[in-house]
């Protein structure tokens, strides 16, 4: 998923080699989201370059939500396709990088248990319980959600439909298609 926006300035410039100047407008681009994946993936940049050669560990801490509505990053044809409740994602997983270097270091990962319903941090062999409250504070390098209404595909629910099933089906308004009529 990518949401950009840029603005650029009004003013006027001369290029290097040529006598031509450059006009500058105000400009603003934005990339959105037209299919959903069951379990969509956020990987954050934790290192950047400094010197030729060499990258460091960006150390800062990113907030993130449990829960997370797709629909404000979504293009308007999966708005118009999907039923709001298909735009909704829980946090699954959260992946974190120990150590300064981005060729070493260690990752460890806190793990959603919904069957159970409890938070683990997995740790090599070693795996302990933990609260939402730890999770929150880790320092994520790579953020795991899950469709909230796939998480219920064995108890009668279906998945919601990417927006090219959503095309041809939609007379089925979404998720509320049967899976033997397709």
């Amino acid at each position: 998923m990518h949401v950009i926006s840029a603005t650029v300035s009004k003013g006027t410039k001369r290029r290097k080699f040529s006598s031509k100047p450059v006009i500058l407008t105000e400009a603003q681009k934005q990339l959105m989201v037209c299919r959903l994946p069951q379990v969509l993936r956020l990987h954050l940049k934790r290192f950047r370059w400094s010197g030729r050669n060499h990258r460091e560990k960006i150390g800062v801490h990113v907030s993130f939500d449990q829960i997370l509505n797709m629909e404000p990053y979504c293009c308007r044809e999966s708005l118009k396709s999907l039923r709001p409740d298909c735009f909704i994602y829980d946090l699954s997983a959260v992946v974190m990088h120990h150590g300064k270097g981005f060729g070493s270091g260690h990752y460890t990962a806190y793990c959603y248990n919904s069957e159970g319903g409890f938070w683990v941090h997995c740790n090599d062999s070693k795996l302990n319980m933990c609260t939402m409250e730890e999770v929150c504070k880790a320092q994520a390098y790579i953020l795991f959600y899950s469709q909230r209404l796939t998480q219920a595909n064995g108890r009668g629910k279906v998945p919601c439909p990417s927006t090219a099933e959503s095309q041809q089906h939609t007379e089925l308004a979404g998720c509320s298609m049967d899976n033997s009529s397709s």
